[in-house]
């Protein structure tokens, strides 16, 4: 690098955004290292989160299509990073095309971003997953011990290469044109409890750091109900920190990032839980929120920061601590009144998805108080 080229972080952004504390906060540590911000976006609207002016303010910040993307990377260019999973790959390609190291997984990455791919890969390696037809190309495979689906019987329906709900419907099978499918699965739906986990990965060893609950499926978001997440209880919590590891190290363990580990089941038995999917990213919507209560670290920051090369604050995880949340599309969050009780601290505001509440306090209070706003925002609930 030349005397008259300035240090330049490049930051990647598509499909999903960051939240904007969290923006802000990479941007004053970009500055802090004596080095500028550059932001390359597609103008993508992203799915949730604050808006699509979190951006505003921040570094310098370009729109065009990814093909032009590495003209806009400047000489002085140290880092290229992204949480976005959508582009992880292509921020390890420039940064390879620039000569510049990135500790994104490049060797593994397609085992966490294709769900195919991961599912016979968990399969494998002996970590349960849902029972699925993987169908590309015309070839219909099975896994996870699907023994096929009954005409009537719902199922999910799901791109093999999205994010974020994108894609994802629920349908009867018999109604499923299999061979009209083309780098999707087809997979059966469980309405038992579903869970989330958090790592950090780096270098090879696997740490976890908290996992939640989710408050009712998300796909109740799509129906008009109330989603969200709280830490799950500690006996739960130990045994998804196990399968947890178990699955990064069967994905694959190159690089230093974080991930999000997402679970369903059938029944309410720890042994009916399955591994969905997997991703070599911090997790977007609220679970910053949840990671800073309990770890003190917004895992996104954290994130962006080990790809940047920048010191970043290790988690410390509180025992204790829980972070709650409860989305709500086009809908306020009701039912305050039925928290108050409880010694938690709670929030209520609104997002462009809709209504948000957000809940910290132990875990116990924090996953009675989610329970009861789900139920007070539950599709059909009288006052709704």
């Amino acid at each position: 690098m030349s005397s008259g080229e300035r240090a330049t972080v490049v930051l990647l952004q598509a499909k999903q955004s960051l939240g904007a504390a969290g923006l802000a906060e990479f941007g004053a540590a970009v500055a802090a290292a004596g080095a500028e911000l550059r932001i390359l976006r597609t103008g993508e609207v992203p799915l949730v989160r604050e808006g699509d002016d979190a951006a505003a303010g921040v570094g310098d910040a370009r729109i065009a299509p990814v093909e032009e993307w590495r003209s806009l990377i400047p000489d002085g260019a140290t880092a290229i990073v992204t949480n976005d999973e959508y582009l992880l790959g292509t921020a390890a390609r420039l940064c390879g095309d620039a000569g510049l190291r990135s500790p994104i997984p490049a060797g593994s990455l397609e085992n966490y971003r294709h769900k195919g791919v991961m599912r016979r890969t968990l399969e494998a390696a002996g970590i349960p997953v849902p029972e699925t037809l993987i169908v590309s190309g015309g070839a219909v495979e099975k896994a996870g011990g699907c023994t096929g689906f009954a005409d009537d019987e719902l199922v999910i329906v799901k791109p093999a290469a999205e994010a974020n709900l994108r894609g994802i419907r629920t349908e009867r099978f018999a109604s499923v044109d299999l061979g009209a499918l083309d780098d999707e699965l087809v997979e059966r739906l469980l309405e038992g409890p579903q869970y989330h986990s958090e790592v950090l990965v780096t270098n090879g060893t696997v740490t976890h750091l908290f996992s939640g609950l989710y408050i009712r499926s998300l796909l109740d978001l799509t129906k008009g109900g109330g989603s969200g997440s709280a830490r799950t209880d500690p006996e739960t919590e130990a045994k998804l920190a196990d399968l947890a590891l178990r699955t990064c190290a069967a994905l694959g363990l190159d690089g230093t990032f974080t991930a999000h580990v997402e679970y369903l089941s059938g029944g309410d038995d720890f042994a009916d839980v399955v591994v969905s999917e997997v991703c070599a990213r911090a997790s977007g919507g609220e679970v910053p929120f949840q990671s800073r209560t309990i770890t003190g670290v917004d895992l996104e920051l954290l994130n962006l920061r080990i790809q940047a090369g920048l010191p970043g604050v290790e988690p410390k995880v509180d025992p204790d601590a829980s972070g709650g949340w409860l989305w709500r599309v086009g809908q306020p969050i009701a039912g305050a009144e039925r928290i108050e009780h409880l010694p938690v601290e709670a929030s209520f505001d609104r997002i462009r998805l809709g209504g948000r509440a957000r809940i910290s306090g132990r875990t116990a209070a924090v996953l009675a108080a989610l329970e009861l706003l789900a139920a007070a925002n539950e599709v059909g609930v009288s006052g709704q």
